[in-house]
């Protein structure tokens, strides 16, 4: 598998877009970033960084300590927070943006670019995938560094699998529901899903229906003009049965007062045979559980084959506030980190990485694994949930929650995120 990402990349799926999120008033002054930098040589710089991957908070931290001790004039304050995109609103209309904050790909992008500093010739960038390009890249420009590669979809136990008579992965709904049978036969329960958290609902796995079309991107538009309806989806209904057979086969209502480490620790400990979620929840399983056996396949979305493809796709970028006193330390600063990427980015964050330059990957286990052999077949779909109206995915939750509560129907639902989408695109 080392050397994977020159072979398996070239045949992902690269979608070309443009994008999100909110749009902080205040241009800022196209000051060369060596005035910025002005300062006595002994004078302790602090560069601020904001993202918001929670279970990378002891690891972020860390890193950033790291650079300090390599940098003693140098202090990078980290901050991790569960309350992101609220938090990176209010700093920047407060004036106290951070020197380098994450960006969701495309529509995020897009929307934060008159705050961004060109990255495109920086050194590292020549290293990108070429699958990374397009969610960071307006009018040839390129504002971000990608922070890693990501892939979704069941991972499940293999020891339970194999205790139920299953020998092969499901491809299909209709296997799907033949899995779950032989588990419960079985007296294993199949799912715990962790509901209570509303990105598994209303952005990750409500990506599928948008992701499986041959054009998501042209899709994409076709909802935002009107010219296409939600309702008309052909895979909605696709859709709805995956969170029927969560619930017949798993915590049913109780599924809504599940959040991501509870699913976790169930899995772990081997109560459940799968979980929706992925190669983040690698870590967390294997600390629970050391000697678990485990794999991903992905999530059957109809029952043809073909459009059973594992979602995989560069989940966010650091970019560079334009504003900041300190972009000369700010650019060190992640040159430094992709010199030191197989450290952080695999070692320490047991992420998979977004350059062709880092290749040792074999140590993150069985689900990377499973997700370059996906990519490798080109059996892979992109997240076209970045393509969405900033803040779009949490709103979706909501009226998803609620179907799983058994207060809406599936059509009313479609009907609830509908109207969520035109309002965030006609504001």
């Amino acid at each position: 598998m080392k050397k994977w990402l020159a072979a398996a990349m070239s045949i992902f799926i690269a979608i070309v877009v443009g994008c999100s999120s909110g749009n902080p008033a205040g241009n800022m002054e196209n000051t060369t970033s060596s005035n910025k930098n002005k300062g006595k040589a002994d004078e302790k710089i602090t560069i601020k960084l904001l993202q918001y991957k929670v279970e990378l908070t002891e690891q972020v931290k860390q890193m950033a300590e790291d650079y300090s001790k390599e940098h003693p004039n140098v202090i990078v304050e980290a901050q991790v927070s569960q309350d992101f995109e609220t938090l990176r609103k209010t700093r920047f209309a407060s004036g106290e943006g951070p020197d380098i904050f994450y960006l969701k790909p495309f529509t995020d992008v897009a929307d934060w670019q008159e705050h961004l500093v060109d990255l495109s010739d920086e050194p590292w960038m020549k290293e990108v995938v070429p699958e990374a390009l397009p969610g960071m890249t307006i009018d040839g420009k390129q504002y971000g560094f990608p922070t890693n590669l990501a892939g979704y979809g069941y991972i499940y136990n293999k020891d339970l699998f194999a205790q139920a008579g299953i020998t092969a992965i499901p491809t299909t709904q209709t296997e799907l529901k033949e899995v779950n049978e032989k588990l419960k036969a079985a007296g294993i329960q199949s799912f715990a899903e962790g509901y209570k958290d509303g990105w598994l609902l209303g952005f990750h796995l409500l990506n599928l229906p948008f992701a499986v079309m041959d054009d998501p991107e042209a899709y994409t538009k076709t909802i935002e003009d009107g010219t296409a309806k939600l309702k008309d989806n052909p895979y909605m209904d696709g859709y709805f049965n995956l969170i029927d057979l969560a619930m017949e086969y798993g915590e049913g209502k109780k599924s809504l007062g599940i959040d991501y480490n509870t699913q976790v620790i169930k899995f772990a400990s081997g109560e459940t045979a799968m979980i929706q979620q992925g190669l983040w929840a690698l870590d967390p399983i294997v600390k629970a559980n050391p000697n678990i056996s485990i794999g991903m396949f992905p999530i059957p979305i109809n029952d043809n084959p073909k459009d059973t493809r594992m979602p995989v796709d560069v989940p966010s970028y650091y970019g560079i506030n334009k504003a900041s006193k300190n972009i000369d330390e700010a650019k060190k600063f992640l040159i430094w980190l992709h010199e030191n990427g197989q450290k952080y980015i695999v070692d320490s964050f047991r992420t998979l990485p977004a350059f062709v330059d880092i290749t040792e990957i074999d140590d993150l286990g069985p689900l990377a694994q499973d997700i370059v052999t996906y990519t490798a077949k080109g059996n892979t779909m992109p997240w076209a949930m970045s393509l969405w109206p900033a803040g779009s995915d949490k709103e979706f939750a909501a009226p998803i929650q609620a179907y799983v509560a058994g207060m809406n129907t599936r059509e009313q639902t479609i009907d609830e995120i509908q109207k969520i989408y035109d309002q965030k695109v006609r504001r």
